[in-house]
C-alpha cells in the first residue's frame, strides 16, 4: 500500500470515523498497470454501470472497479474523461431540465471540467487501503459534521478556505477531472444521478483530495484533533448542563432535585 495513502487512511480512521471506505481514484493512461482483482462491469457483471455506482461498490462492498469507455452506463463520464468529443454536450442538448434559455444551458455545460480527447485510457476506483501504487485522488463520503473536519484540515497550512463549485448535478466531473486539474481539495454535494442510481444517502456529502494534498490534509486532521478545536463525534456538552425539570414533577419525589 502507498505509504502516503496509508498514513492518510490511519488518520481518517482515528479523526473522522467514516462509515464507508475512502476510495482512491486512478485516471489511467497508456502503460499504467491495472490493480489486482479489478472488476469491469461488462466483463464481470454482464452489463454496464454508472461510474457513481462503481464508487458505491468500492466504498461499501470494498470492490476494485474499472471503467473503460464501453463500461459506462451513463455516457456523460465519457465526455469528462475525454473518451468522446464534447460538442453535442456543450451545445446544451441535455440541459433543458435545468435551464430554459439555450445560452445559459451552454454556459452551464461549459463549466464542467473534462480531459482532452484521447488523453486517458480508463478510470479505476478502489478502497484507499487496496492501492499499491499512488492514486490520483481520494474521494470520501460522510455526513456534514464529518466533512466539516475535512474542510478544516484542507484549510490547514493555507488559511484562505476551500472553494466548491456546483450546479447541483454532474458532481462526478469534479473527481473525474476537476480536482486533479486544479490540485485543490474540495467538498461537494452529490447530485441527483448519484442518489437515483448509486444509492447515495440524503445526509451524505463528499470530499475529494488530490494525491499531492494527502499529507497536508492528514497533518491538518492531526493538528486540529490534537488541539481540540473540533473533533468527530462532536462532544455533546449539553450532557453537563443543568436540567430544567417541570416543577410539578417534584410532587412525586419532594426531596429529590
Amino acid at each position: 500500500m502507498s505509504a502516503t495513502a496509508k498514513r492518510l487512511l490511519e488518520t481518517l480512521d482515528k479523526q473522522v470515523r467514516l462509515t464507508t471506505l475512502p476510495v482512491g481514484v486512478k485516471l489511467a493512461r497508456k502503460g499504467d498497470q491495472a490493480p489486482e482483482k479489478i472488476r469491469y462491469p461488462l466483463k464481470d457483471l454482464g452489463h454496464s454501470l454508472t461510474v457513481c455506482q462503481g464508487m458505491t461498490a468500492a466504498r461499501t462492498l470494498g470492490w476494485t472497479m474499472g471503467f473503460k469507455k464501453e463500461d459506462h452506463g451513463c455516457p456523460l463520464p465519457n465526455v469528462f474523461l475525454g473518451h468522446v468529443a464534447p460538442d453535442i454536450f456543450l451545445e446544451g442538448a441535455i440541459a433543458g431540465p435545468y435551464q430554459n434559455d439555450p445560452e445559459f444551458a451552454k454556459v452551464m455545460e461549459a463549466t464542467y471540467p473534462r480531459w482532452p480527447f484521447g488523453e486517458l485510457r480508463e478510470v479505476w476506483l478502489a478502497p484507499l487501503g487496496r492501492w499499491e501504487q499512488d492514486p490520483d485522488l481520494a474521494v470520501i463520503y460522510g455526513n456534514p459534521a464529518q466533512i466539516l473536519s475535512l474542510i478544516q484540515a484542507g484549510n490547514f497550512g493555507k488559511g484562505t478556505g476551500l472553494k466548491s463549485s456546483s450546479t447541483g448535478r454532474l458532481g462526478c466531473s469534479l473527481w473525474l477531472a476537476g480536482v486533479v486539474q486544479t490540485g485543490e481539495s474540495t467538498y461537494m454535494v452529490p447530485g441527483p444521478g448519484e442518489r437515483v442510481f448509486a444509492g447515495t444517502q440524503d445526509q451524505e456529502m463528499t470530499f475529494a483530495i488530490p494525491f499531492q494534498d494527502f499529507e497536508r490534509v492528514r497533518q491538518g486532521l492531526e493538528y486540529i484533533g490534537r488541539k481540540g478545536a473540533y473533533r468527530y463525534p462532536v462532544p455533546n456538552l449539553s450532557a453537563l448542563s443543568e436540567p430544567k425539570i417541570p416543577r410539578n414533577y417534584f410532587q412525586v419525589a419532594p426531596n429529590a432535585g
